[in-house]
């Protein structure tokens, strides 16, 4: 069968919306992807001065990070041991393929985080089979503004959402050895997506609990997932850091760079100054303050986060200031939804005993993708940062509309917050035209 004759099926809904979401977002990315550029050399940007490196380098955010991670690493040198090396290696081909520039420096990320929001639709469909569910959940992933600028810059986050998102697809469609390869793939990419992995077996737990009806021979039909996949993971990691690390003598054995690595992150910890609890604490510094946007803050309507500046640029002409240029990691509309949505999917997953695989799945990928950042953030005083709450937005953007889709007034409130989150993008879209800024300073809107 052709894939024509594949998208004109009823029954490829899904794969339609999600190919229409995919080159949206793709066209948007490139679009923007030479914005900002560098005005100085290379070796002008590969070595930090003075623990920076100057705004002429063009990067945005923690590209400062990564871009001179990945130059050291087409010279021959690891470094940047902390992370896995998978993202960067990525990073590496589209460089080496289109030169070391944005282009190259951002074009594996933004196909790769077009593709991930694109996999949304996929499992919406493959969870409801209902055509509105799958539109606004394509429409709330799509125009996240703090999605689309991590996914459009050179950083880990795109390339992880998407194994993460494809393995997700697969195991939902219980291609369960499938995967576990493309979730071992997504955490060589960035640890943090361990925290989704426990929420999909989590939920495959609850499916075997809901036919089985005793824990018992729940456990019993769950255990053989369960092994295969932490055995592929394995697997892939072990054998993708050992592979990087004898390439780049990095370390002598992989489990010795894990051990870095966990090393590394426990250390991260902040001792709060000035307490605003429960939504962020003042770290108080020598040379300043630091504020710790703590995980209550990212889904609070009420005193929210403030918008990070990742790469601002800003032009005054007399009273008039505009940033034509201005990467906000901020939050979007739909994520003070997180709350009910999470409340509504904890009741009936447990008023049905997860019978209610829909609700299931949302509740599990929400609880323990959200939830383990208010134990590292509380109980461990780890660093946290607003963008780690990236993999959790695929599931409450399909749970929004999941849960609110009973009567025709819970459709239109949901509807209502996919259209101001589409506005919401367009006010926060990261490079704009002088049309674009002439429209928001027209309609007296951030510009």
């Amino acid at each position: 069968m052709t894939v024509l004759q594949t998208l004109s099926r009823p029954q490829g809904f899904g794969k339609r919306v999600a190919l229409a979401c995919f080159l949206i977002l793709l066209i948007l990315r490139l679009a923007i992807i030479n914005t900002p550029s560098p005005t100085t050399s290379v070796e002008n940007c590969i070595e930090a001065s003075g623990g920076s490196f100057p705004t002429e380098c063009g990067f945005v955010f923690d590209e400062a990070h990564y871009v001179p991670a990945v130059r050291k690493l087409l010279r021959g040198v690891s470094t940047n041991h902390e992370h896995p090396p998978l993202s960067k290696l990525l990073i590496a081909g589209s460089m080496l393929a289109l030169g070391d520039n944005p282009v190259g420096w951002r074009f594996a990320p933004g196909v790769l985080s077009s593709a991930a929001a694109a996999f949304t639709p996929l499992i919406a469909w493959q969870l409801t089979r209902r055509r509105d569910i799958t539109l606004l959940a394509t429409m709330l992933i799509a125009s996240d503004v703090m999605l689309f600028n991590i996914g459009s810059i050179a950083m880990l986050d795109g390339p992880a959402l998407f194994f993460l998102m494809a393995g997700t697809w697969f195991f939902l469609r219980n291609k369960h050895i499938v995967a576990a390869f493309l979730l071992g793939l997504s955490f060589l990419c960035k640890t943090a997506v361990l925290f989704n992995v426990v929420g999909l077996l989590a939920y495959f737990l609850l499916l075997a609990y809901s036919r089985r009806g005793s824990l018992r021979a729940a456990f019993y039909d769950w255990s053989p997932v369960f092994e295969k996949t932490v055995f592929i993971m394995l697997v892939v990691t072990v054998a993708g850091i050992a592979a990087y690390d004898y390439s780049f003598k990095a370390f002598n054995n992989p489990f010795a760079h894990l051990d870095f690595m966990i090393s590394y992150h426990s250390q991260l910890r902040y001792e709060c100054g000035e307490f605003q609890l429960p939504l962020r604490c003042t770290v108080i510094n020598p040379d300043g303050k630091t504020t710790v946007d703590l995980p209550l803050s990212w889904i609070s309507p009420v005193s929210p986060f403030s918008p990070a500046p990742y790469h601002l640029v800003t032009v005054s002409a007399g009273d008039r200031v505009w940033h034509p240029i201005a990467y906000w990691g901020i939050y979007s509309p739909a994520w003070w939804t997180t709350a009910l949505v999470l409340g509504i999917t904890a009741y009936t997953t447990v008023q049905t005993r997860g019978r209610n695989h829909q609700h299931a799945f949302v509740f599990a990928w929400m609880i323990f993708s959200y939830g383990p950042y208010f134990l590292l953030a509380h109980l461990l005083n780890r660093y946290v940062y607003t963008f780690y709450f990236l993999p959790t937005l695929p599931a409450l953007a399909i749970g929004l509309p999941l849960v609110l889709s009973d009567d025709k007034f819970s459709r239109a409130v949901v509807l209502a917050v996919a259209i101001i989150q589409a506005a919401w993008f367009f006010v926060y879209f990261p490079v704009k035209s002088d049309t674009h800024i002439a429209l928001l300073e027209l309609l007296n809107l951030p510009r």
